[in-house]
């Protein structure tokens, strides 16, 4: 199949293949063009000597990143733009991470020992258990 300007019409199915086969058609169209005799050559340019970056910038989230070059003499100077990521979610916070920041607070439980009496009487047993139930509860 040759290149069909009219093909695909609008609202049909289209394959692959047949895309393909478009294509190729068009590029041998294009192909067959005749190149002109070459151009004169350019004048050489200068030879650098210096390649240095002149800035890094951060973009807003979500804008292309851009990149400039400047000649000075023999010298390049680069510049780019860099577009910052998105805010990512809130991590979870660690057990150990936490500990960690609760150590070196004034209030500590941590080292609130258990409170042990010797005595029989059952209603300072009671406030003693209870309280022992407090400080690990705390210390958690």
């Amino acid at each position: 199949m040759s290149y069909d300007p009219l093909y695909p019409a609008d609202g049909i199915l289209i394959r692959a293949v047949e895309m393909r086969t478009q294509f190729q058609g068009l590029k041998a169209l294009i192909d067959a063009v005749p190149a002109g005799p070459p151009g004169p050559a350019g004048p050489e340019g200068p030879a650098f000597s210096n390649v240095q970056i002149g800035s890094v910038t951060t973009g807003a989230p979500g804008t292309p990143a851009a990149a400039s070059v400047n000649t000075f003499g023999n010298n390049v100077e680069l510049s780019f733009t860099i577009p910052a990521g998105e805010t990512g979610a809130a991590g979870e916070v660690t057990n150990a991470s936490l500990a960690g920041e609760i150590a070196g607070t004034a209030r500590n439980p941590n080292t609130v020992a258990p409170l042990s009496l010797g005595t029989t009487d059952p209603q300072i047993t009671a406030i003693v258990d209870k309280l022992n139930e407090l400080i690990a509860a705390l210390t958690r």
